[in-house]
């Protein structure tokens, strides 16, 4: 975890002006030293965070205040002057590892895509997928970070001395309270790690991005109250714990019939809504028309990996050759179709979440044209390197059909023809979305995570 870090850059990285930029700079210089002198031990651990601000300088981090207060040549020099004063104090490790992450920044596809996204050439933009590693993915352009119980498993794996810590705190802060209640609130302690750091993002962006997903207890998915109170519960909690009067969250929901009621109670709320387990037109399309009513941005998550994945073990059950290529263009064809519904009756305010990349295709295809909505992509920094290694062109295809001869295999799939079918058509019913495969799948990762943080209360 990136804490220490992220409380010594932020002030760096979003100043109030020029002034301030340079008077945070060398405060963090005069602070650092202050800590050496005090802890030796700890020397290799701050003339690191000298050298990772340096980074961070020079990372996309830079793009969202500092550019517009300071020149592009005084924050290179800001940089160069961190890294010279890790190597004076004996850091030289430290800088040349930076050095290297700043080539590595540099040279990111995905950093290029946020570039042009800004400069108004693509239209395309993307979040982190975990609960931890974040600094990677703000470095290179990411704007939110989603999480799902799966994902609060994954942090009491990756740190469990700290996962315990947080129970026993929990516990302390809310003794007597019932094991789901305490189980809510790991969502409020893990989810407000990324909060904190992406706080000066959601400011600098008038709330637009910088935003934390946090995803309602799926095992109460038919139960319309238990969503509405959960979130209501989930506002508040992030508001105490961040210690600020408009927190910066995401509400997801599961695109079943259900949420409908939950939805537009809590957009009278004023709450941001992402529609998750999400996989076909036939969800897009109904949810699109309700989030299209709030007076905030709402999103369509599309789990595309998950969809061709079950498209897949269908087409190889039929003995197709090939079938995991082939199943990718299952996703591709219901992005393009769900895309164009919200064209069509021009929902600017709404964007679909590509969700469950599998790899560099499923980046390629979330590439949007520049007059439209813009598209979002939320993937794990793993997924990133395999793009930045095997870059695509970075323009849109949105507007391109998926090649008649992928679509005849694709169409012997029932898997496939349930997504990609219209509402009036009916293939797919409120009623047996939860036995179509790509919902299962997921549903049932995510009851039984959310179950065993449950469990670690009682």
């Amino acid at each position: 975890m990136d804490q220490f870090l992220i409380k010594k850059r932020n002030p760096v990285l979003f100043p109030k002006s020029a002034e301030d930029f340079r008077l945070q700079l060398d405060a963090l210089k005069g602070e650092l030293k202050a800590l050496i002198a005090d802890n030796p031990a700890g020397k290799d651990f701050y003339l690191d965070t000298a050298a990772q601000v340096a980074v961070d300088l020079r990372s996309w981090l830079a793009q969202w205040v500092l550019v517009n207060l300071v020149k592009a040549e005084d924050i290179e020099k800001a940089s160069d002057e961190l890294l010279t004063f890790a190597e004076e104090l004996g850091g030289k490790d430290a800088a040349d590892k930076a050095r290297a992450e700043i080539a590595s920044i540099a040279a990111s596809s995905i950093r290029k895509m946020c570039d042009m996204t800004k400069a108004g050439e693509a239209n395309t933009v993307w979040g982190h997928d975990y609960a931890s590693g974040l600094t990677y993915s703000l470095r290179r352009g990411a704007r939110w970070v989603t999480s799902n119980p799966c994902k609060i498993q994954a942090f009491k794996k990756d740190f469990p001395e700290h996962y315990q810590d947080l129970v026993a705190e929990i516990k302390r802060e809310n003794a007597g309270a019932d094991a789901s209640v305490m189980a809510a609130q790991m969502f409020t302690k893990v989810c407000a790690i990324s909060a904190r750091a992406l706080y000066p993002i959601f400011e600098a962006t008038d709330k637009q991005y910088g935003f934390v997903c946090m995803q309602v207890d799926p095992r109460e998915v038919k139960n319309t109250e238990a969503m509405i109170q959960q979130v209501d519960f989930w506002y508040d909690a992030m508001k105490k714990e961040l210690g600020v009067e408009e927190p910066n969250v995401v509400f997801k929901l599961p695109a079943v019939e259900p949420a409908f009621k939950a939805a537009e109670a809590l957009l009278q709320k004023n709450y941001k809504l992402c529609m998750t387990l999400n996989f076909t037109v036939t969800q897009h399309a109904a949810f699109a028309e309700i989030l299209s009513k709030g007076s905030k941005p709402g999103y369509l998550v599309l789990m595309a990996g998950q969809l061709d994945d079950q498209i897949a073990k269908e087409l190889e059950a039929k003995g197709v050759a090939d079938a995991k290529v082939i199943a990718r263009h299952g996703s591709e064809a219901v992005m393009r179709k769900s895309y164009k519904m919200l064209a069509d009756k021009g929902y600017k305010n709404l964007s679909i979440m590509t969700a469950a990349v599998r790899g560099p295709w499923h980046i390629q295809n979330s590439f949007a044209p520049v007059d439209g909505a813009t598209f979002m992509i939320t993937t794990v920094p793993g997924k990133i390197k395999e793009f930045d290694e095997n870059p695509a062109p970075i323009a849109s295809v949105m507007d391109q059909p998926v090649e008649e001869k992928y679509l005849e295999i694709l169409r012997t799939s029932e898997v496939f023809n349930k997504a990609l079918c219209s509402p009036e058509e009916g293939l797919l019913t409120w009623e047996n979305i939860y036995d179509y495969p790509p919902f299962v799948a997921f549903f049932n990762q995510f009851t039984a995570a959310y179950q065993e943080i449950e469990d670690d209360f009682k």
